[in-house]
């Protein structure tokens, strides 16, 4: 899929799934730069193709913008108030982006943290169906039960209706991502390997290789699970 949009994925808090959002999420359907707006992580990412800015740099991301069909612009928690700071002082400079993005964790203080993003970027001037929210790390256990594990976002929604609302936009916690940090992969990638791994692990002379086929097995049956659950939400979102 190659949807011609302009992304930035933000909130104020840390921890909530940006980075897998961009990575995860939207890279692999989309023909697009990525930027990186980020200070702590700087030089951390794996991928050479992401650009990395700090917040200060707003004024030449908002130009560079103007250049482009379609971008992901993850904003790390580090730059986000210096980013929304400059994104007020140019002003309506927030219309350069299609799609404003928040990964959300049912923690209190990330739902509170979510909901003060929110507030913010809709006194920008942001209109509500630019904002969209993705349930993140939900427990597969908890899919029929949302409204109660996100209750004060969904709350503020009902109240004030600043952002809209996909109740179907939900990744689920899936032990895939903590492989990818040692694997170095994408779930894309992973899905994609065509790899015997069951040969492999069949004709494996020493034991670290059959363990590493046999994790592999794992990782690919794992990966097409979240594959087909980032399909589902990247179907969804802006609808």
């Amino acid at each position: 899929m190659n949807m011609k949009s302009k992304i930035a994925i933000i909130n104020f808090s840390g921890n909530v799934g940006k980075s897998t959002l961009a990575k995860q999420l939207f890279a692999p359907r989309m023909n697009a730069p990525e930027f990186a707006v980020e200070t702590i992580n700087a030089g951390g990412g794996d991928n050479a193709a992401t650009e990395t800015l700090k917040g200060k740099d707003f004024g030449s991301l908002q130009e560079e913008m103007m250049r482009l069909d379609s971008a992901i612009v993850d904003i790390g928690a580090s730059n986000v108030d210096e980013f929304v700071k400059l994104m007020g002082q140019f002003s309506g400079s927030h219309e350069e982006f299609d799609w404003f993005v928040l990964p959300v964790v049912s923690e209190k203080k990330q739902q509170t943290d979510t909901i003060n993003t929110i507030k913010t970027l809709a006194g920008l001037g942001v209109p509500a169906k630019k904002i969209r929210v993705v349930f993140n790390k939900v427990a597969l256990d908890d899919a029929d039960d949302l409204t109660s594990h996100f209750s004060m976002l969904c709350g503020f929604h009902e109240a004030e209706k600043k952002f809209t609302l996909r109740p179907d936009a939900v990744l689920f916690s899936n032990e895939i991502f903590d492989r990818l940090r040692v694997l170095k992969k994408s779930v894309a990638e992973v899905v994609a390997d065509e790899t015997d791994y069951r040969a492999m692990m069949r004709e494996a002379k020493d034991e670290d290789t059959k363990d590493y086929a046999i994790s592999m097995i794992s990782a690919k049956r794992l990966a097409t699970s979240a594959n087909k659950n980032l399909d589902d939400v990247f179907k969804v979102l802006f609808k």
